[in-house]
């Protein structure tokens, strides 16, 4: 356990890092607004060098041939798919990153309303893009699956059309504000942000549909509000923001699949009972790749930019957060075993103690049982004597 407790001390305090990091590089694309070319020039220059940075940390966050930050190396299979709405009329509200997605999967969103969503897998097939497939082949399921978020949907009025996939199992989507149900999947639209019964699992692209009003309060998106199984994966994959009239949005999507050398995602098992019972560390990929990071345009769409960054950073907290949970579970075992120790010590003390005092009580009596032995052997032997001394009195 204490190996394995340097493993995930080390993997912390690499991601500690890349935060930090992320919060300069983020700090920095800010600034590239307002200025000259030449001063956007030396501030890109400035975040790639941070980002090359961000690599070297990850892949230097290994003890004794573990890292947590890689993965194990593999032939990788990456499938890219980009999700598109039909054009929204308004602005569409920055949605945060929603999705249940296995471990080196990402879902990035590129300002507009649509995404770029990334499945990695070391088990090629003709459904390597299918994150719930990825997941049972790299044995390790997506995280989130239950899960809810508020988002503030801005001061426009307007109908918002949500694409949602629940790719092959089942999943729920519904969407509440100021206590009631607008949205849910397996449920027709209702307009004027009427009310709708609770949501169906659905399977696969499905485009969620309500009538947002601004003052009526944020937004709550809720997934699987009553659990989820294992495995199951999906993702909230683009949104359209439209006047209330106009048709329902369109969605399309495309996809690439290439293959190379890299990591995937791994399990860290740590035993940690007498009975074979184990904690289990998943890597995280924090390397630019994993992070969504490679391919940014510093000096394209700032939007863009921030939104990646946000979505790394997001990565990164998470990751934060699995190794602290870790954390927490191996102290508890640590502590459970030296507790457990300490009684078994005290039980083998009584147990030795007990067969001491029973050995001791064995001896004893047979030494009186000898004594006693003797004495009746002692009192035969004078018998005779006795009657002789009382026939010599009388003969006296």
């Amino acid at each position: 356990m204490a190996n394995a407790g340097s493993v995930r001390d080390v993997a912390t305090a690499g991601a500690e890092q890349i935060s930090n990091i992320l919060n300069s590089i983020r700090e920095k694309a800010l600034s590239l607004t307002g200025n000259d070319a030449g001063s956007k020039d030396s501030i890109s220059r400035d975040v790639k060098a941070l980002v090359d940075q961000i690599n070297t940390i990850a892949r230097n966050s290994n003890l004794n041939g573990i890292n947590l930050l890689t993965g194990r190396p593999a032939t990788v299979t990456t499938t890219k798919t980009v999700t598109t709405l039909s054009p929204s009329a308004y602005p569409p509200p920055t949605l945060p990153t929603m999705a249940a997605l296995p471990p080196a999967s990402t879902l990035t969103s590129n300002g507009t309303g649509s995404t770029l969503q990334t499945v990695t897998t070391d088990a090629p097939s003709a459904n390597a893009g299918d994150p719930e497939r990825a997941a049972k082949a790299l044995g390790t399921p997506p995280e989130n699956a239950s899960a809810s978020y508020t988002v503030p949907g801005g001061q426009q009025a307007g109908r918002m059309d949500v694409a949602f996939n629940a790719f092959g199992d089942g999943d729920v989507m519904e969407v509440w504000q100021n206590g009631t149900r607008i949205a849910a999947t397996g449920q027709s639209y209702a307009a004027g942000g009427g009310a709708v019964s609770a949501g169906k699992a659905v399977s696969g692209e499905n485009i969620v549909s309500f009538d947002y009003d601004p003052s009526k309060g944020d937004l709550s998106f809720r997934f699987n509000p009553n659990g989820a199984d294992s495995g199951t994966a999906w993702a909230v994959t683009g949104v359209a923001f439209n006047d209330k009239t106009a048709p329902i949005a369109s969605v399309s999507t495309s996809a690439t699949t290439s293959q190379a050398r890299g990591t995937v995602p791994f399990n860290y098992d740590v035993s940690v009972g007498l009975k074979g019972e184990k904690i289990s560390i998943g890597s995280r990929d924090l390397s630019t790749t994993g992070l969504g990071l490679d391919s940014v345009d510093w000096l394209g769409a700032l939007g863009s930019a921030i939104g990646v960054v946000d979505g790394a950073k997001g990565r990164v907290n998470e990751a934060l957060s699995h190794f602290g949970t870790k954390a927490r579970s191996f102290d508890i075992a640590s502590l459970f075993n030296t507790k457990l120790g300490g009684v078994l010590d005290i039980a083998v003390g009584n147990i030795v103690d007990a067969d001491l005092g029973v050995e001791s009580a064995k001896l004893q009596s047979a030494q009186i049982k000898q004594q006693l032995a003797a004495k009746a052997l002692s009192i035969a032997n004078d018998q005779p004597k006795i009657l002789l001394s009382l026939f010599d009195k009388k003969a006296a």
